[in-house]
């Protein structure tokens, strides 16, 4: 294997860990949201944050 070879599939293997990481936390996040929309319902409460991900007033 070639040094190039070997540091394009470390480099591959970090997007792979960055990527699962994100996605993990994209996760958490929604859990998050998820429960203040739940909370915020059991108390009666309107709820009108957007979920995650969702632009707002086209500032994304």
């Amino acid at each position: 294997m070639l040094l190039s070879d070997w540091y394009l599939a470390r480099q591959e293997k970090r997007i792979q860990v960055a990527k699962a990481e994100g996605k993990a936390e994209v996760y958490q996040e929604i859990v998050a949201w998820q429960a203040r929309r739940t909370a915020a319902e059991a108390r009666g409460e309107t709820f009108t944050e957007p979920p995650p991900g969702v632009p707002q007033n086209g500032t994304e």
